[in-house]
């Protein structure tokens, strides 16, 4: 696995293709309109619960070379070579190739351009956990058991240091008073507000500390200025 680098990808409104329509497909499918992405199935028949995926653009037609360059088809941000033929999955993958798509072949991860790892949503925490393809199953056992041990209280702290995080950049022009702040902002002594005191006792204290960084950095703080802002 030296040969990896781990990426989140921001797919919303991207077209993906996925070519298979069996429960790996299906299962591609899911996680690809979970990140909002614009899927497209090529297959001749289709699993049950591609019923439950109704913004899913479903092709009935089997796979044939040169259909990623065919007149009218998107520029494609992915690729899954998802058949249960090996034969079709490697010719997908290099029409992909020669196309500089990446593609995931997912009946040989290794010989793919990216592995799918199990993964688990958490609010604004997103695990994810890979083994290389060599035990899907123990990498989604993995991935749950991480969730279940997350801090509920960590993960509130992450979704109000989003909520603060503009009003930071936008009111300390000095970076280094802002990466301060913002590692405050991270620390043990803001989860023991939240903790103690709730979100309304992490917004307080996140006030005095924002106050106390605007002094100390020389920004006005008048209540005109404030009132302009």
């Amino acid at each position: 696995m030296d040969d990896v680098y781990p990426i989140f990808l921001r797919l919303k409104e991207k077209p993906v293709l996925i070519v298979g329509g069996g429960p790996v497909g299906w299962r591609k499918a899911e996680g690809l309109l979970a990140a909002g992405a614009l899927v497209t199935v090529i297959s001749m028949e289709f699993h049950k619960d591609f019923e439950q995926l109704p913004t899913v653009r479903r092709v009935a037609s089997a796979y044939q070379p040169g259909l990623l360059t065919q007149a009218g088809q998107p520029r494609w941000m992915l690729v899954f070579a998802a058949t249960n033929n090996s034969q079709v999955n490697a010719q997908i993958y290099a029409d992909a190739s020669g196309m500089g798509i990446l593609c995931s072949r997912c009946d040989a991860p290794a010989a793919g351009d990216f592995i799918n790892p199990a993964v688990q949503r958490c609010g604004p925490v997103i695990l994810a956990v890979t083994s290389g393809g060599a035990s899907p199953g123990l990498s989604g056992d993995l991935a749950r058991q991480l969730a279940e041990e997350l801090d509920p209280v960590q993960i509130k702290q992450i979704e109000l240091s989003a909520r603060w995080r503009d009003r930071v950049l936008q009111s300390i022009p000095s970076s280094e008073h802002r990466r301060r702040l913002l590692q405050r902002l991270s620390g043990e002594a803001m989860r023991d507000t939240i903790r103690q005191c709730g979100e309304a006792g992490a917004e307080t204290l996140f006030q005095k500390w924002l106050q106390e960084v605007k002094t100390s950095a020389g920004v006005d703080i008048s209540p005109s200025t404030e009132a302009r802002k």
